[in-house]
């Protein structure tokens, strides 16, 4: 399985449709305009010939927000241009325009054609939509000549099987949301896990979303991917319960119970020299002979 393949890649290929692989293209990186960073020119102010003005009296202070006549103007609304945005913009559109060229120019040297490029030359330039539309009609063509079918007869054919393929992602995508929520919740896992989970899966050429539509269960296919992991867990898991029940163990042997010193002690009954019964009537057995 690529590595490079998308989401959407993995669950078209998962319900049987045909992922076509993406042109290896590097895409420049963005330019950056420069910030213009020369000075503006000092400006130097004019002298101000205008005769001063008659003093007139001054006008009673009146209050604007009880003044009816005092209208408000609305403040300008402050539309200033994002440089950025328009240059990730500019980006975006161009780096979908090469990829539609170069998967043109691929798809065009890789298949057998009977016209040619300079065909699709208008003005000095391509028209790579004329192209790509040529040999989608030259493909179906040859594909309903190779099984006897009239090119009208394969186009419905595969019209339907499209859909098929399109009904059968929605299954397994409803079937993936409902089947990472059980996961999710057995293992007590977070949504990077899972991220983590998609990336270590496709890394080991096993697809969810086809592990899923042949029947399997994704908490088996992650007991697959991280069974080293997990047996690790297990017998670190099983070594601290029995050091914990050793320990336990131990506590209960060494543990000496304490006098009550509410309760007299007991008098010792038995031979004041220390002899048990069996030892003192063998003692006196042997007086007898």
């Amino acid at each position: 399985m690529n590595g490079k393949l998308s989401m959407e890649d993995l669950l078209t290929e998962a319900a049987g449709g045909t992922v076509e692989p993406e042109p290896d293209t590097t895409p420049a990186p963005a330019v950056e305009p420069e910030p213009d960073t020369t000075p503006a020119p000092a400006v130097e102010p004019e002298p101000d010939t205008t005769p001063a003005p008659a003093v007139e009296p001054e006008p009673a202070v009146v209050d604007p927000a009880t003044d009816p006549t005092k209208q408000t103007e609305p403040k300008a609304t402050d539309n200033k241009p994002n440089p950025m945005k328009e240059i990730r913009d500019k980006y975006t559109s161009e780096k979908s325009i090469r990829e539609k060229m170069d998967g043109a120019i691929q798809r065009f040297t890789s298949g057998d054609y009977s016209f040619k490029l300079k065909d699709f030359v208008v003005d000095g330039k391509m028209d790579y939509d004329e192209l790509i539309t040529a040999m989608e009609s030259a493909d179906l063509k040859a594909k309903a000549e190779s099984k006897g079918l009239s090119p009208e007869v394969q186009a419905e054919i595969e019209r339907i099987e499209k859909e098929k393929v399109e009904l059968e992602k929605q299954k397994l995508q409803v079937s993936m949301d409902r089947a990472l929520t059980n996961l999710q919740l057995a293992r007590s896992l977070k949504n990077e896990d899972i991220n983590n989970f998609f990336k270590d899966s496709m890394a080991s050429n096993k697809n969810p979303f086809r592990w899923l539509a042949q029947g399997g269960d994704l908490n088996d296919l992650y007991a697959l991917i991280y069974r080293d992991k997990l047996l690790k867990s297990e017998v670190d898991r099983s070594v601290e319960a029995a050091k914990a029940k050793w320990e336990e163990e131990a506590r209960r042997l060494n543990k000496v119970p304490a006098s009550n010193p509410a309760q007299p002690t007991q008098p010792t009954t038995g031979n004041p020299s220390g002899l048990s019964m069996d030892a003192l009537l063998e003692e006196a057995a042997k007086r007898v002979r």
